[in-house]
């Protein structure tokens, strides 16, 4: 058992039984220790970290590969305890224009073999390319949009560029399009179904600690003491906002490992948008591309 790795506590609330935050990797052979969970409990109106671990810590594999690790989540999650709010850290679609006719559901349901109007995708670097060629050849001479409205709102990148192109793709065809296919799942804004067992929010804990008071947006990703002072005042902010963690463990180690602290930060943003993200009027654009909750 890796260091981090927290025995669940059991603790429930009458609206969300569980809230997961996952941090999200897609490497080929290490997903499994890059991707972070926490699984968190409400409590008293407070966010109770109950575990945090790698996910093959979480899921108990002997393997971090991406083909082991991402199927073995999707059925964790999909088999979650209802109900249940999950915020996962990658791109939930792509900018409208490349969906096409589809409608989100659809697109998803046909990854990795069909990407929208791109048509045949056959990686990361398949997508990256195909959607900067497709935007560079609009007929109207600008260029269409490589990133969603939701991007441009909460400083995110474009979400088939070439540093997140593995996060989207994977996390696309590999978990998104496994988890829709679970009966009482849903998806705000771009797949609503009435009183969800486990809602999926796409999340960015760089916009989460933008937007808490005394939280750091940059900064707080490697490893030199500065970096490491600045992931211990984003922990601050997330207790100061409601975050309990269970053990001095929990916050030692989501201070120690960036992958950790983005995990709670997901679950927060997870726990805090629910209500809000179950009863809101979508407009056309983010039934399409979704939407970032922070």
């Amino acid at each position: 058992m890796g260091p981090g790795c927290l025995r669940p506590t059991v603790l429930s609330d009458p609206d969300v039984e569980v809230v997961y935050g996952v941090d999200f990797s897609a490497a080929r052979d290490s997903a499994g220790a890059s991707t972070w969970v926490a699984r968190c409990v409400v409590d008293g109106g407070t966010l109770a970290v109950a575990e945090l671990a790698s996910a093959s810590e979480f899921l108990g594999l002997d393997s971090t590969r991406r083909d082991d690790v991402l199927p073995a989540l999707a059925d964790r999650l999909g088999d979650a305890a209802a109900p249940a709010v999950a915020g996962l850290d990658f791109p939930f679609s792509l900018p409208a224009w490349v969906l096409g006719d589809d409608d989100w559901r659809s697109f998803v349901e046909a990854t990795p073999e069909r990407w929208g109007v791109l048509g045949e995708v056959d990686g990361p670097r398949g997508l990256y390319d195909a959607v900067t060629a497709a935007a560079e050849a609009d007929d109207g001479g600008e260029g269409r949009p490589l990133r969603r409205s939701t991007d441009d709102d909460h400083g995110g990148q474009d979400p088939a560029g070439f540093r997140i192109k593995a996060q989207t793709y994977y996390g696309i065809s590999s978990l998104l399009r496994r988890l829709i296919a679970v009966d009482g799942v849903g998806v705000p804004p771009v797949a609503t179904t009435p009183d969800p067992d486990l809602t999926l929010l796409e999340t960015y804990p760089a916009s989460v600690f933008d937007r808490l008071p005394g939280g750091e947006r940059t900064g707080y990703k490697k490893a030199q003491r500065r970096h490491v002072e600045a992931r211990r005042r984003n922990v601050d902010a997330l207790v100061d906002a409601g975050v309990r963690f269970g053990s001095d463990p929990a916050r030692d180690c989501a201070v120690a490992t960036d992958d950790a602290l983005d995990a709670v930060a997901a679950a927060y943003a997870a726990a805090t948008n629910y209500a809000d993200a179950l009863d809101r009027e979508w407009s056309d654009a983010e039934r399409a591309e979704a939407r970032i909750f922070a």
